[in-house]
């Protein structure tokens, strides 16, 4: 018998089992020493050459993975290596590395599809997300995300039968050059391999992820011009003119049939804008509110969706437009704001209303989105010289210092003497919230 090759404590041997196997060198390495010390052995795998069997241990030791070993070798193990090596015991380890073996060998179909079930909502999740802003834990994307992620996969057709882990940058880059698609639909599917290359890594399924090496350009002139026109859009803060406008309000709705319905959803944008100018909600924040979690009497509210931040904060109801949760709260209902059917106003039926029934009929403000509403009332918080602290409490940021966010707690009685101040009227005495010591 050929003697086995020494090599550095714990790094494994090269051992030669026998001329009459066709693989007969294997890697092997010792997982512990049982109880009267002996040693315990697992063999990687076995090889034609001894060299091959070297390459293997070299490798594993530089990148190791789970060892698949039997439940009752596992359990002779008293002593593990001073560097224990990650083991799996089950009752049947070839099976399990059949399908290690077969995960390894996914395509880009398959490992979508996997990811897709893992870590993708489906669609009855969708559904209650749409209706109740809640999604599992374990799922991170969104609706909106998944569906730009679905878009992606499908525009990836040429990409669907390859081996996932033999796809290089150049592959992605490649096929981005080629589709014939929008900076838009490109990013898209950047986005997508970005994601299947972390899920890869987490299933260990792959051992590197090439798509972050993507060279290819996904914007173009005419995207960064829509991005920054949008950044300028998003920037936009009602006046005191087009706040006093809205106040003013005179619906404009005309038509033979259903002109009462049509002003009275005029009205509602109306009452909608002002509500969030008050109360620095986003759109679907101020939609989501529950009816039982609305205080008239002490005049807050809980509500925030989207960050830990803003998640179930408790939030001012403004003197000025208290007038109008009152018209719209309703004991017997869900949801602060339903259809007339019943149903949960949501951000579509919104949408659809302000485009349909008010933004042609009312110039003046047609400008504006309801996140503009949020930019204002912060903005007009800042001219108050209110402290940004308090001012993060009612908007539903995170503070700059991580120690305001764990250790100070605003009062909703602070939150409400703050927002009072808010006239929406040019300011000549400003007031200053000085820093409690």
């Amino acid at each position: 018998m050929k003697e086995r090759k020494r090599r550095k404590n714990g790094m494994g041997t090269a051992v030669y089992l026998g001329d009459n196997r066709y693989n007969s060198w294997g890697a092997r390495i010792t997982i512990g020493k049982d109880f009267n010390g002996k040693n315990i052995f697992h063999f990687i795998d076995c090889f034609e050459t001894e060299l091959d069997a070297l390459v293997c241990l070299e490798n594993y030791h530089k990148q190791p993975y789970s060892l698949y070993i039997e439940e009752e070798k596992y359990n002779k193990i008293v002593t593990f290596p001073k560097h224990p090596y990650p083991l799996v015991p089950v009752e049947n380890p070839q099976k399990k590395l059949e399908e290690h073996i077969k995960r390894e060998n996914y395509t880009f179909k398959q490992l979508y599809e996997k990811f897709k079930e893992e870590k993708m909502l489906t669609p009855e999740e969708e559904q209650i997300e749409r209706k109740y802003h809640i999604r599992p834990k374990n799922k991170p994307f969104g609706r909106c995300y998944c569906l730009g992620m679905k878009t992606a996969f499908n525009n990836s057709k040429e990409l669907h039968d390859k081996v996932y882990k033999e796809l290089r940058a150049s592959d992605f880059n490649k096929h981005l050059k080629e589709c014939k698609k929008g900076a838009s639909s490109q990013r898209q599917m950047v986005n997508l391999f970005l994601n299947l290359d972390k899920f890869a890594l987490e299933e260990d399924i792959i051992e590197k992820g090439y798509a972050q090496f993507i060279s290819v350009n996904t914007t173009n002139r005419k995207d960064i011009k829509k991005a920054k026109d949008k950044k300028i859009e998003k920037e936009k803060l009602f006046s005191y003119e087009q706040i006093k406008y809205l106040w003013n309000f005179t619906p404009k709705s005309t038509g033979k049939k259903q002109i009462e319905r049509k002003q009275e959803r005029e009205v509602f944008i109306r009452d909608f804008w002002l509500m969030l100018l008050y109360s620095g909600c986003r759109a679907d924040e101020l939609l989501s509110v529950y009816t039982e979690n609305i205080f008239l009497n002490d005049n807050y509210f809980i509500g925030g969706l989207k960050t830990e931040a803003g998640i179930n904060r408790e939030i001012p109801i403004h003197p000025a437009v208290k007038h109008l949760w009152e018209k719209y709260y309703n004991p017997d209902n869900e949801f602060l704001f339903t259809q007339p059917n019943g149903s949960k106003v949501d951000y579509c039926y919104y949408l659809w209303h302000y485009q349909h029934n008010f933004r042609d009929l009312h110039p003046e403000v047609s400008n504006h989105t309801a996140h503009d509403a949020r930019h204002t009332l912060r903005t007009e918080l800042k001219k108050l010289n209110i402290r940004d602290i308090i001012i993060n409490s009612i908007i539903g940021h995170s503070n700059e210092d991580v120690g305001d966010d764990v250790y100070t707690h605003i009062s909703i009685e602070e939150k409400i003497e703050a927002l009072k101040l808010v006239k929406y009227d040019n300011y000549n005495n400003l007031i200053l919230f000085e820093k409690r010591a």
